[in-house]
């Protein structure tokens, strides 16, 4: 007969906080109950002292537990008793008493257009958090090489993008990343053509375009989920969603909302023209200052040679060669008086001896004289011709770069 001490022992027990904590695991992890708008009648209303909002939403079946944390903070009015609302939140577990709750974050009433109170409840949700700052955007780039398209396959906005891009941009490449843009599944085809589109190698900027429809047909853009990871892109994002009156979630948070899709076309793709023509200007200003600056330079090395510290050298030069011809004429007259006077014969062979030292020195000094004068005038040509061989660089570039040059 078996032991009933050794069978309780041997069965798995949990404690009540086991059951409860692995029951919350399952609840708070259920995508499915995150971020859900549920619908129901207000009952039981309680403000805190300290800010938090309590009360019941209700149907004819069941009840559910609301907890909406700081509602005070935003000053609003609680919903009264008896109210249809839309709450907005995450279902999770309250542990204490072991009660499922939804932890609110919006609530909004319902009879004033559902789809509208919704848009700008999300609306204020993010741009509370900041997600519609201009310090967060980025600049797209001024001529993109390689664009990333986020639209459906067989619509018109993916037409009329082509269309716009194949007259202004040719020489832009452009990647598709196909997506439903309307319907149930149209949030998570998109968050997800977005993150590859982020992460294509080369994509300089983003388009997500559709065409024009109702507030229902366009409520994919709308959507939290979406919304959040246009945020986190990295790269630039151009919104063209329906037509001009027509604004989404997506277009608050994009780097750029344009219109239309074919604006959005034309605002990502300056016109081919355009660039030639600025191009065209823009070289024919470079070219003018490039041969001003030529000029100048070559007036410069013109004063070079006509500078004063260089005249003032040659004039020191020949002064010299001038001193040592004077020298010279009187160390020959204090000779001849010397060697015709009473010791002349006693002094002419040290005489001889002194005049032939003098010429060999003269003519040393004058010969370095002469090579200075040579090294000085090479180096100044040198630097000319160095000067001249850059400008001739300098100019072949400009000509090379110059659109109107013959190909």
């Amino acid at each position: 007969m078996p032991d009933p001490q050794q069978d309780t022992a041997a069965r798995s027990e949990l404690s009540v906080s086991d059951v409860t904590r692995r029951v919350k695991g399952l609840i708070e992890g259920a995508e499915d109950l995150r971020g859900v708008w549920v619908r129901g009648e207000v009952s039981n209303v309680r403000l805190a002292g300290s800010g938090h909002l309590y009360f019941t939403l209700k149907d004819a079946a069941s009840e559910l537990r609301v907890a909406y944390f700081r509602y005070g903070a935003k000053r609003r009015e609680p919903p009264g008793d008896g109210k249809e609302v839309l709450v907005h939140g995450d279902v999770r577990l309250y542990e204490r008493r072991g009660e499922y709750q939804l932890v609110a974050d919006d609530i909004i009433k319902v009879g004033v257009g559902d789809l509208a109170a919704r848009f700008e409840a999300l609306k204020r949700k993010l741009h509370e958090e900041g997600l519609f700052g201009e310090e967060r955007k980025l600049d797209p780039p001024a001529v993109p090489r390689r664009i990333a398209l986020i639209t459906g396959v067989a619509t018109a906005a993916l037409q009329d993008v082509l269309k716009v891009l194949k007259r202004r941009a040719p020489y832009v490449s452009v990647v598709l990343f196909p997506s439903s843009v309307q319907g149930e599944g149209a949030p998570a085809e998109l968050t997800a053509a977005l993150a590859a589109a982020d992460e294509c190698p080369g994509v300089e900027v983003i388009l997500l375009v559709r065409g024009g429809g109702s507030i229902e047909d366009l409520w994919c853009f709308n959507d939290e989920g979406l919304a959040r990871m246009l945020a986190e892109v990295k790269r630039p994002v151009i919104t063209g969603v329906g037509h001009e009156i027509d604004y989404t979630i997506v277009d608050f948070i994009a780097d750029r909302r344009a219109p239309t899709p074919s604006s959005a076309a034309e605002m990502v793709a300056p016109d081919a023209a355009e660039l030639r023509a600025n191009i065209g200007e823009r070289s024919n200003r470079l070219s003018r200052a490039a041969a001003q600056q030529i000029s100048e330079r070559r007036e410069s090395l013109a004063r070079l040679f006509d500078h004063r510290l260089l005249r003032d050298v040659v004039g020191a030069m020949e002064h010299s060669r001038q001193g040592v011809d004077e020298l010279a004429a009187n160390l020959v007259e204090e000779t001849t008086t010397i060697t015709h006077g009473p010791d002349g014969l006693l002094y002419e062979d040290l005489l001889g001896r002194m005049s032939g030292a003098a010429d060999r020195g003269l003519e040393r000094w004058e010969h370095e004289l002469h090579l200075f004068q040579e090294s000085l005038l090479r180096a100044g040509r040198h630097r000319f011709e160095d000067l001249q061989a850059m400008f001739s660089v300098k100019e072949r570039e400009l000509k090379a770069r110059d659109p109107r040059a013959p190909k």
